[in-house]
This record gives structure tokens, C-alpha cells and sequence, in this order.
């Protein structure tokens, strides 16, 4: 009996430990968040900056931009970053139009992940992108 106690404890602690290792992952905050880029279709593109942190602190993180539509690109610079913390990275939004200026305007959607590659993981918040093409 002893010995079915002592494994369940173990099995216990085991998830406990689990549990507080998810608590631990980094969190992305975001300046401004959505961030709108207005444009006039005949400048062809536009630009926005942000900034973000992270808690905790972490290291090897890259960012990944995407627009709702093959009419429009968004991306982001720089696009990787050796570590964030409690210091704000910024970051500059470029939205541009890839068809002819007639054809882009409208309005559209787009979002920034933030990936720790070593980890295989997105650190959550992403941030929202309106694109308005006048």
C-alpha cells in the first residue's frame, strides 16, 4: 500500500510541475493593439510603428507578418530580435499594394505573430492589422 501511495504522490507532483512550467511561458504586450496603416492607393503603400514587451524575458524571438488578401503585402522590421523584455522593441508595419492602384483600395485585415523558433511556439498576443487603402 505504501508503495501505490508513494506513486501517486510522484504522479502528482509530476502534474503540478507541469502545471506551474505553463504558467512560466512569455507573454507579448503590445503598444497599440489593433494598429491601423491608411494609405492612398496611388502612394502604393504605407507604414505604421509599434513597439512591444515581453513577460517574462526571453530570447530568440522572430516576428511573422500576414495579410487577409494577395492584394496587399505586410511586413515587418527588423523581423527578429535577440531577446525581449521589460524594454520595448519597435517595430516598423509596411503595408504595400502588389496590384495596380485602382484595384487595391479597400480594406483589409492582417496580423503579427510573435515566434520563439527554438521553441517551436508563437508567444501569444498577436497583434491585429487594419490596412486602409483610400
Amino acid at each position: 500500500m505504501l508503495v501505490g501511495l508513494s506513486i501517486s504522490l510522484i504522479m502528482v507532483g509530476a502534474y503540478a510541475a507541469v502545471g506551474f512550467a505553463a504558467t512560466s511561458q512569455p507573454k507579448a504586450t503590445w503598444a497599440v493593439n489593433p494598429v491601423t496603416i491608411t494609405f492612398p492607393a496611388t502612394a502604393g503603400s504605407g507604414t505604421k510603428g509599434d513597439s512591444f514587451t515581453c513577460s517574462p524575458n526571453t530570447s530568440g524571438i522572430t516576428l511573422t507578418a500576414k495579410a487577409s488578401t494577395s492584394k496587399v503585402d505586410l511586413s515587418v522590421a527588423p523581423s527578429s530580435f535577440a531577446s525581449c523584455g521589460s524594454t520595448p522593441d519597435t517595430v516598423t508595419l509596411k503595408a504595400s499594394c502588389l496590384v495596380p492602384a485602382a484595384q487595391c483600395k479597400g480594406t483589409y485585415s492582417g496580423l503579427v505573430q510573435i515566434r520563439q523558433p527554438a521553441n517551436y511556439r508563437n508567444i501569444p498576443a498577436n497583434l491585429g492589422v487594419s490596412i486602409v487603402v483610400t
